[in-house]
């Protein structure tokens, strides 16, 4: 049997996706656009197709990958919005070493590539790290800055030592294709790469190492209370710094994911667009799950490339996916307030039912205490 509690998580859901139905239907409509048609638009463009349907899963990778990472500094109790910074270092590095990789085996030259991308991460969010550990910097505010140094040095890359484009593009060299990530061959374009594989992988990874490991459990004590963890012999600290340093190592492996898992075989500038801060939107509609983020993860790539069909067919303003995935996101955040204050409520309730009882009991006792 089903508890109150999930029937009512169940219905608020299902609610929240037919509300956002309803908030596109009526931005449709207010364009001049039948919703019917947007909606085969839609459908057709994101899994329509075994091609469309590959593209839309892909571009799944990086959003969940970026997810997890979030989620393993929560619950370590820090806060930091780094990840594009990091998207971009560790796709970098991975570019650096897959450019070098043209003589290479293919399983040798992927498995170099993810593992510079996961360096690359790790070693920007280091300097976060490292800034809030020894200077007491706000991880917040360092990682943030962080980022706008990335993206410079993303753009001296291309421009300079990394620079490939036979036409003076900024834009490095194609990668050799034993460092491309294999992808399945009966979809045509190479839109569905393996790397799909780690939507499950690593979300069961993160679940089963934060709730089964001695290492989870003593990310959730120092996330939940420094002081207690202190008292356990647990340094919230360093604990923080690691999950700090692992969730920049997952953003550096979404990076290179976005650049040798995807349709464009070369490191541009902007290859990381704007999935650092997505992927944080994505884990926040989980409401930090790690199970929850492989759905949304998949919902959100949909709307990207569902937006970007819309836009192709019926010349809808390719802005209107962002404003879906904002009314999503104020839908989830009302849903998960609405929740709370149905939980809070009984307990709110229980000391003034048991005052109430008492006060009836005592005027009783009282009572028969007259009568005899």
């Amino acid at each position: 049997m089903l508890s109150k509690d999930l029937i009512m998580r169940l219905l608020v859901q299902v609610g929240v996706a037919l509300a956002a139905l309803v908030v596109g239907a009526l931005l449709l409509v207010a364009i001049g656009v039948a919703p019917s048609d947007a909606f085969h638009a839609f459908w057709s463009g994101t899994f329509g197709t075994p091609t469309n349907a590959g593209t839309t899963l892909t571009q799944a990778v990086p959003l969940l990958l970026v997810a997890l990472g979030w989620i393993l500094t929560t619950r370590a109790g820090r806060l930091h919005v780094g990840f594009p910074g990091q998207i971009l270092a560790g796709g970098s590095l991975a570019t650096a070493v897959g450019l070098q990789c043209g003589s290479l085996p293919g399983p040798v030259a992927v498995v170099l590539t993810a593992i510079a991308g996961i360096l690359g991460g790790a070693l920007w969010a280091g300097l976060t790290a490292w800034l809030w550990a020894s200077r007491g910097v706000l991880e917040i505010v360092s990682s943030l800055l962080l980022n706008l140094v990335a993206v410079q040095a993303a753009h001296w890359l291309v421009r300079g030592p990394l620079q490939g484009s036979l036409d003076g593009q900024p834009q490095s060299a194609n990668f050799p294709a034993a460092a491309l990530w294999p992808s399945v061959e009966s979809i045509p374009g190479r839109t569905l790469s393996y790397d799909v594989l780690l939507l499950p992988v690593c979300a069961i990874a993160v679940l089963l190492l934060l709730s089964r490991t001695v290492f989870g459990f003593r990310l959730r004590v120092a996330g939940g209370n420094a002081e207690a963890a202190r008292w356990s012999g647990i340094d919230p600290v360093r604990e923080g710094v690691a999950a700090i340093v692992i969730s920049g190592g997952f953003a550096g492996l979404a990076g290179a994911a976005l650049l040798f898992a995807g349709s464009a075989p070369w490191m541009s500038d902007g290859f990381e667009a704007g999935v650092g801060f997505n992927g944080i939107a994505v884990a926040l509609l989980a409401r930090n799950s790690p199970i929850g983020v492989v759905v949304t993860a998949v919902v959100f790539s949909a709307l990207n490339v569902g937006g970007t069909a819309m836009q192709a067919q019926l010349d809808v303003p390719s802005s209107l996916a962002s404003v879906l995935q904002g009314a999503v996101i104020v839908l989830v955040l009302v849903a998960a307030i609405v929740l709370q204050r149905r939980a809070s409520a009984p307990a709110a309730t229980k000391p003034a039912l048991a005052r109430r009882r008492s006060g009836v009991v005592a005027a009783r006792t009282g009572a028969r205490t007259e009568e005899a």
